[in-house]
């Protein structure tokens, strides 16, 4: 995670994007308002309770950039902050997540490696743009590929293959309570000869 300042900023307020040749070039794909940023830091960062701690900015407004290679987050000031950026061959997982047990609004979720922030929920204040967003995440994904997973897009979840997966776990669940194992066997009992040949003898 990069955190930005009035420097990464250009005279309109919008985020510097990279000038170069050929793939270090950035560019603007989407942008949306009013969206809502909550994000806790990783576990090295675990406060003494043990519990993840929260950005400064988290549960603020602000507005969600979505580039050819970062998702860039701008709110209002606090300090010297501005904002945050991530690289977007750093998010592991993207989805959009309705199911209020896990969190109270509709939001896209964010899971994120080898960075200080682990989790990233964007939360627009009209959440019929929840899709529009999934797909600037998706199309920018599609642009940045993990080397080793070049061929495996496992990892951008549209909202029904979540549900999917949910399901799938719940019946898991219940195949494995419908499973009974002999009390000698879930014992490591068995008895003598059990295994053993049958003699010649008794096959004629």
């Amino acid at each position: 995670m990069n955190v930005l300042t009035a420097t990464d900023l250009s005279a309109d307020g919008a985020p510097l994007l990279r000038t170069g040749a050929g793939d270090d070039e950035e560019f603007l794909l989407a942008s949306f308002a009013s969206v809502e940023i909550h994000a806790s830091t990783s576990d090295m960062d675990e406060d003494d309770d043990g519990e993840a701690q929260t950005l400064p900015h988290s549960g603020s407004n602000g507005t969600l950039f979505v580039t050819t290679s970062r998702a860039i987050w701008l709110g209002a000031a606090l300090g010297a902050r501005v904002g945050y950026a991530w690289e977007m061959s750093s998010m592991t997982l993207h989805a959009i997540s309705r199911d209020p047990a896990a969190f109270p609004k509709p939001c896209l979720y964010c899971q994120i490696s080898g960075q200080d922030v682990s989790e990233v929920r964007f939360v627009p204040a009209d959440d019929k743009t929840l899709q529009e967003v999934f797909d600037a995440f998706s199309k920018s994904a599609e642009m940045n590929p993990d080397d080793d997973e070049e061929d495996d897009d496992g990892w951008i979840c549209d909202e029904e293959e979540v549900a999917d997966g949910a399901r799938a776990a719940q019946l898991g669940a219940h195949f494995d309570s419908m499973l009974q194992v002999s009390p000698g066997l879930e014992n490591g009992a068995t008895e003598a000869g059990q295994f053993d040949d049958a003699e010649e003898d008794s096959l004629l």
